[in-house]
């Protein structure tokens, strides 16, 4: 199973749309569509799914939404154009309200055409305009992007998912040292076998318990949708630069 890393980094090149819907007369029908080709995350802010919904499925329950590159107020014959809509959490959504494309010379950045990593910089669980770059600081205030709800969102993964690793990691090197305890004292000394046991057996359920909460980060979430709206003529797959971010999170232990 792939879980989100600890921290996702601004990535390299634009998110490229991979899916071409039909035409609908509303914009809330390119959901699933949007969802697959952002990878279930507001690349505005780069918070996923699992960060809003606590890990929970959360379809339909508000948190993210089709943000308009150019409002529907601006120009209503482009509220339903696939290419305008973007996939965006409500805090984006809600901070961006009217800011226009352009301000002060400067001018709001499109997560489909412009590299993130090119203007913004991950500092610990903040997302950092790059110095001197009058479109990333404008998209940066329009877009709030620094939220201190978000930074707290950003900051609760990373802690979880460094800690789980860790733990994970230690109960690995401890598991092996008391297998082969295990094996020594098997025909030895059944009170001190049993005790080992014991011990191993606390170890896995202590592993499992950590897997458990690196799932709640899963980037692919439980309710990802098995069709969308251009009804199989695309493959639904993980946008290629957020796939590389990923971590392998086994099964079991």
């Amino acid at each position: 199973m792939k879980a989100l890393p600890p921290q996702i980094l601004p990535p390299r090149k634009p998110t490229t749309r991979r899916h071409v819907p039909r035409p609908a007369r509303r914009w809330s029908s390119y959901r699933s569509c949007l969802r697959w080709d952002f990878g279930f995350l507001c690349p505005f802010c780069l918070l996923h799914e699992a960060d809003l919904y606590g890990g929970l499925p959360g379809e339909g329950l508000g948190g993210t939404t089709v943000e308009h590159r150019i409002t529907r107020n601006a120009d209503p014959a482009q509220e339903s154009d696939y290419a305008n809509c973007l996939y965006a959490c409500r805090f984006c959504n809600r901070s961006r309200s009217v800011s226009p494309l352009w301000a002060s010379g400067a001018r709001l950045l499109d997560p489909s055409r412009d590299p993130w990593g090119d203007h913004f910089e991950a500092v610990v669980d903040h997302l950092r305009p790059i110095a001197g770059d009058l479109d990333a600081d404008y998209t940066h205030r329009a877009y709030d992007l620094d939220d201190p709800r978000k930074v707290a969102r950003r900051q609760a993964r990373r802690q979880l998912v460094n800690d789980r690793l860790a733990l994970l990691s230690d109960l690995g090197s401890e598991l092996v040292c008391l297998l082969d305890l295990a094996e020594g004292l098997r025909l030895r000394d059944f009170q001190k076998f049993a005790r080992v046991l014991q011990e191993i057996q606390q170890i896995r359920s202590a592993a499992l318990r950590a897997l458990d909460d690196l799932k709640r980060y899963l980037v692919i979430p439980a309710d990802a949708p098995a069709r969308c709206r251009c009804q199989g003529r695309v493959l639904l797959s993980l946008p290629e630069e957020l796939e590389r971010q990923t971590i392998e999170v086994p099964d079991s232990f």
